[in-house]
């Protein structure tokens, strides 16, 4: 095993960890980029950062300047393995991501102004992902990566790719040395469409329908959101007779007399709960049972789609869409980017409320 890494460990490294590094020097930038709160900063020893652990209430990030690099050390959270937060700390430069935890679950991302270039889970090296799946083939040949190893010495390899790539060493005094810490009470929200999705790009976000709500997603497109929600619901479950018909003549064109929405969401719920009874009295086909399950939960997400503010029943009928038990990966992939999306609406209508604060950016 590397010298260097059992250094690393006698001196205190966690089994859980997440490192990122990024060329940018400033340290409340970085934490704003991680999503973190910004007044919440601190300089902080090894026993304080103990303390604050223990007390708070969300995840710490801890900031260290590494030469040109600065360091985010997450000891218990993951923020830094998320595209979406690679992807915010790389804007303008490039940003790298190691990631472990006790259960090895791994990976290694990094990501160049803005885009991912390459990713991949430590331990299956050879099925790298991204814009640029080959970019850090030079470098992980190197550090010896590109081969059969046991954990610990892919954790130590992954340790030499962040040294080869920032010129930096990770030394036992920096696990001793105060640290600039943040709070990340607030996350950055998920990317809208997964990254898997774009590479290679599912046809699906090239549609009418989602080209639209993807070119703008904000609060002002939740109907639109709910809308396309509703009817690929509708088409998943197969949902016939007046139900359907009479939701998306509400969606469309609001309720043709006081209290329809309410009378139409009761006759959901009734509707819902009778399937369910009847595949647990009297279903016992298994094709049956599944079909008469999806209909209830589809049955369901259309009541929730009838709250009477947008983003609300976007954000509700989402949610208890990536319940369903679908039948292809194709229509689980266009219930997550429903769903990221109205949650991406939810975070921007938060955010505006706090002053000084401006919508997310989607790239």
């Amino acid at each position: 095993m590397d010298s260097k890494y059992v250094k690393l460990l006698q001196a205190g490294l966690p089994g859980h960890l997440c490192l990122t590094w990024c060329d940018e020097r400033d340290l409340d930038e970085v934490a704003r980029r991680f999503g973190a709160d910004v007044e919440t900063g601190l300089w902080a020893d090894e026993e304080d950062i103990e303390e604050l652990e223990e007390d708070i209430g969300g995840e710490l990030v801890q900031l260290s300047v590494f030469g040109d690099w600065t360091l985010a050390f997450e000891s218990e959270g993951y923020q830094g393995s998320r595209d979406v937060v690679l992807r915010s700390l790389s804007q303008g430069g490039r940003a790298l991501n190691i990631f472990w935890n006790v259960e090895l679950d791994s990976s290694i991302a990094y990501a160049v102004d803005g885009v991912i270039d390459t990713m991949f889970d430590i331990d299956g090296v050879e099925q790298r992902s991204g814009a640029r799946p080959a970019a850090l083939d030079d470098a992980l040949a190197e550090v010896n990566l590109l081969q059969d190893l046991t954990a610990p010495e892919w954790k130590a390899r992954a340790l030499a790719l962040g040294e080869k790539i920032t010129g930096q060493s990770l030394t036992p005094e920096w696990l001793r040395s105060p640290r600039y810490v943040f709070r990340i009470t607030d996350p950055l929200p998920n990317s809208i469409v997964p990254f898997a999705y774009l590479h290679p790009r599912a046809f699906f976000l090239d549609e009418p329908g989602f080209r639209r709500i993807l070119a703008n997603p904000s609060p002002e497109i939740a109907p639109a959101v709910v809308k396309e929600l509703v009817s690929n619901v509708i088409r998943i479950a197969a949902i016939k007779g007046p139900i359907p018909v009479k939701v998306l003549q509400i969606l469309d064109h609001g309720e043709r007399f006081e209290g329809e929405r309410e009378l139409v969401r009761s006759e959901l719920g009734r509707e819902a709960e009778d399937v369910r009874r009847r595949m647990l009295r009297d279903a016992p086909d298994t094709t049956e049972k599944n079909q008469l399950d999806l209909t209830s939960c589809a049955l369901v997400v259309l009541q929730k789609a009838l709250y009477p503010d947008p983003a609300e029943a976007a954000n509700a009928a989402s949610h208890a869409a990536l319940q369903l038990s679908v039948p292809t990966r194709e229509d689980f992939m266009r219930l997550v980017v429903l769903s990221r999306l109205s949650e991406r609406i939810d975070y921007d209508l938060r955010r505006s409320s706090q002053p000084g604060h401006q919508r997310f950016p989607e790239r």
